[in-house]
C-alpha cells in the first residue's frame, strides 16, 4: 500500500475517559505530518466530547463516527490509530487489516487472547505487507535515562518498575505490564518471562511481578509494582541496575522530566516520539516486526499466568 507524505488516519478512542491516551496520540500523529481525517466514538456525546477536545486542546479539527467501519468507509484512510480499550481491540484490528490500511494500536495489542489469536491478527498485516506497530512511550525515554546517568549499562543484571494504573486486580496485569515488557524488549531484545510470581494486597490496589527474564544474551531479574492511582499525574520510575529515574509531569502541559542523581534531564515527549517513528517508518516502507509482537504478548501470557 502506498502511503502519501502526508497521510490520513483515523483515531478510535480520541477521548481520554480514563486513562485512554487517544488525545496525545491525535496530536502527535497531527505534529509529525499526518492529516487526521476523522475520529471514532461510541456515542454522540462521545464524539462531540472528543472533537471539542482536539480542536480546543491541539487545534485539530476532523470529523466523527460512530462506526469503524463508517470511518473506514467514508474517509478511506492509510493508518488508523487504535486507542480503544484493549477488550476492543482484536475485533478493530482484523477490521482494519481487511480495509488494507496500516494499523498503530495501543497496548496491549489483543486482551484476552491466546498466543494463537495473536499470531492470527499479526499475520492479518504480514501478509497484506502493512505495518502493524504498539505504541511504546516508555523505551522512548532511555534517551533522557542515558543523559541522566551518563549511560545505560551495557550488562543489565536488573530491572526495576513503578507503575500506577487507574485498574485495580487483574486487570491492572492488561493495562501496566505492556509498558514493562516493552522496556525489557527495549533494554535486552525479545525474550521469555520465567518463573513469574505475584504478591498483591488484600484489596488488589497493590500488585508485585517477579520474573527471570531471559534474552538472547542471558538473563536479568526484573519487578514490577503496580499500585492503583486514581488522579493524574502517577507516580512512575524505573530502575536500570542501581541506576534510578522518577518521571516528573507538570500539568496541564504534561512535559516531562527524568529525575535523578540529584539531576533532571527533560524527556521530549514520548507519544510525540513513537508517532514520529510511526509516521516515519511508514514513509521508510516499513513492515510489520512480528517477531517483537508476538514475544509481547507471549511475556503477558505468562506475567498474567502468575496471578492465578
Amino acid at each position: 500500500m502506498t502511503v502519501s507524505s502526508s497521510p490520513k488516519v483515523v483515531i478510535v478512542g480520541a477521548r481520554s475517559a480514563r486513562q485512554g491516551t487517544g488525545p496525545f496520540i491525535a496530536a502527535g500523529l497531527s505534529a509529525a505530518g499526518a492529516r487526521i481525517g476523522g475520529i471514532v466514538g461510541t456515542s454522540e456525546a462521545s464524539i462531540n466530547a472528543a472533537l471539542n477536545g482536539l480542536k480546543h486542546d491541539w487545534g485539530i479539527e476532523t470529523v466523527g463516527h460512530s462506526s469503524l467501519s463508517a470511518a473506514l468507509s467514508a474517509i478511506q484512510p492509510d493508518a488508523v490509530a487504535i486507542c480503544s480499550p484493549w477488550r476492543f481491540h482484536a475485533d478493530q484490528l482484523r477490521e482494519v487489516a481487511e480495509a488494507n490500511c496500516h494499523c498503530l494500536v495501543e497496548k496491549p495489542l489483543a486482551w484476552p487472547a491466546s498466543i494463537e489469536e495473536v499470531d492470527s491478527l499479526i499475520a492479518e498485516y504480514e501478509n497484506r505487507g502493512l505495518l502493524l506497530d504498539l505504541v511504546g512511550q516508555w523505551p522512548a525515554t532511555l534517551s533522557a535515562f542515558s543523559a541522566l546517568h551518563s549511560s545505560i549499562p551495557e550488562s543489565i543484571d536488573t530491572f526495576r518498575m513503578r507503575l500506577s494504573p487507574i485498574s485495580i486486580g487483574e486487570d491492572m496485569i492488561a493495562d501496566a505490564a505492556p509498558h514493562f515488557i516493552s522496556m525489557l524488549q527495549a533494554l535486552a531484545g525479545p525474550g521469555d518471562c520465567l518463573a513469574c510470581t505475584a504478591e498483591r494486597d488484600a484489596d488488589n490496589t497493590k500488585l508485585t511481578l517477579t520474573c527471570t527474564y531471559k534474552h538472547g544474551g542471558g538473563s536479568l531479574s526484573a519487578q514490577l509494582l503496580l499500585e492503583t492511582c486514581n488522579e493524574r499525574p502517577r507516580p512512575a520510575w524505573y530502575e536500570v541496575n542501581d541506576l534510578r529515574a522518577d518521571r516528573s509531569v507538570r500539568l496541564p502541559q504534561y512535559s516531562q522530566e527524568l529525575i535523578g542523581n540529584g539531576e533532571r534531564v527533560p524527556v521530549i515527549d514520548p507519544m510525540h516520539q513513537v508517532t514520529a517513528q510511526f509516521l516515519s517508518a511508514l514513509d521508510a516502507g516499513a513492515v510489520t516486526k512480528g517477531k517483537l509482537l508476538r514475544s509481547a504478548h507471549r511475556n503477558l501470557l505468562q506475567l498474567a499466568a502468575a496471578w492465578r
